[in-house]
C-alpha cells in the first residue's frame, strides 16, 4: 500500500509540473517578440525628412528656430507633404491668409470654410513659417530656450497658441523622437541624414561587389597555361605564326 501511495504521489507531482510548464510557455513566447522600432516609420515621412532637412537647418541658422521643430511641424501640418494645402498651394505649415497680401487657397477646415496662404515654392513656405514665429511678440519667450531643447519649444508653441489642439506639443515631441529629428539641431547641411539602418547599405554593397571581382581571378590565371604551351620548342620553331595567334587571344 505504501508503494502504491508513493507512486500515486509521484504521478500527481509529475502532472502538476507538466501543467505549470505549459502555463509558462506562452509568457516566454510573448516576451521574446521583437519590439517594433524602425518598422513603424512612415516611408513618406522619411522621404520628406531627407528632402527638406537641409532647408530646415538653413532656417535654424537664419532664425534660431530648432530644425527639429520646423521638420516636426511640417510633417504634422502637411502629413509629410501629402496634404491638400501642400500639394495645391505649397503650404506646409497650415498658415492661414489672415493679414496676408499674397495668393490664397481656400478649403473646408474642421467644417469651416477658411483660406490659407499659397506659395509658388516650398522654400517660401518654410521661410514664411520662420518669420511668422520670429517676428511675433508672443513667441519671443521661446528664443530664450536652447536650440536643443525641442521639448521646451514644442510645449511653448502649444502654450503660445500656435494651434488649437491641446495635444499639439505632445504630437511634435512624438514625431521628433520617433524620427530622431533632434539629430538635425546639431547637424550641418552636408552631414548625412539620420538612418536607423544606415549600416545595412554598405554591407549590401560589399556583398554585391564580390561577384564582380571574381572574374578577374581566372583572367590572371590564364598566362600560366600559356607558358606551358610555349615550353614545346618544336611547335614554336615550325609554326612561328602560333605566337601571334596566342597573343591575339589575350
Amino acid at each position: 500500500m505504501k508503494t502504491r501511495t508513493k507512486r500515486l504521489l509521484i504521478y500527481i507531482m509529475y502532472i502538476l509540473l507538466a501543467c505549470s510548464a505549459q502555463g509558462k510557455s506562452p509568457e516566454t513566447k510573448t516576451s521574446k517578440a521583437p519590439p517594433a522600432t524602425s518598422a513603424t516609420m512612415n516611408p513618406a515621412f522619411v522621404n520628406y525628412i531627407n528632402d527638406y532637412r537641409k532647408l530646415a537647418i538653413r532656417q535654424q541658422k537664419k532664425y534660431k528656430i530648432p530644425a527639429s521643430i520646423t521638420l516636426a511641424q511640417a510633417l504634422l501640418e502637411s502629413n509629410g507633404g501629402q496634404s491638400y494645402l501642400a500639394l495645391a498651394g505649397n503650404n506646409h505649415f497650415g498658415l492661414k491668409s489672415t493679414d496676408w497680401q499674397g495668393l490664397s487657397i481656400c478649403k473646408y477646415d474642421a467644417g469651416v470654410y477658411a483660406c490659407f496662404r499659397k506659395y509658388l515654392y516650398v522654400y517660401s513656405s518654410f521661410e514664411d513659417h520662420s518669420r511668422f514665429i520670429a517676428e511675433r511678440s508672443f513667441y519671443r519667450s521661446l528664443f530664450k530656450l536652447s536650440l536643443t531643447d525641442y521639448k521646451g519649444w514644442a510645449t511653448g508653441l502649444n502654450r503660445c497658441g500656435y494651434a488649437k489642439d491641446p495635444q499639439y506639443g505632445a504630437k511634435l515631441i512624438q514625431l521628433i523622437e520617433q524620427y530622431h529629428l533632434y539629430y538635425y539641431d546639431t547637424a550641418g547641411e552636408n552631414d548625412p541624414p539620420y538612418l536607423p539602418n544606415a549600416t545595412a547599405a554598405p554591407v549590401a554593397k560589399n556583398k554585391a561587389a564580390a561577384p564582380v571581382q571574381t572574374p578577374s581571378k581566372p583572367a590572371t590565371a590564364k598566362p600560366a597555361p600559356a607558358k606551358k604551351a610555349g615550353a614545346q620548342p618544336a611547335k614554336q620553331v615550325r609554326t612561328p605564326a602560333a605566337k601571334t595567334s596566342s597573343t591575339a587571344k589575350k
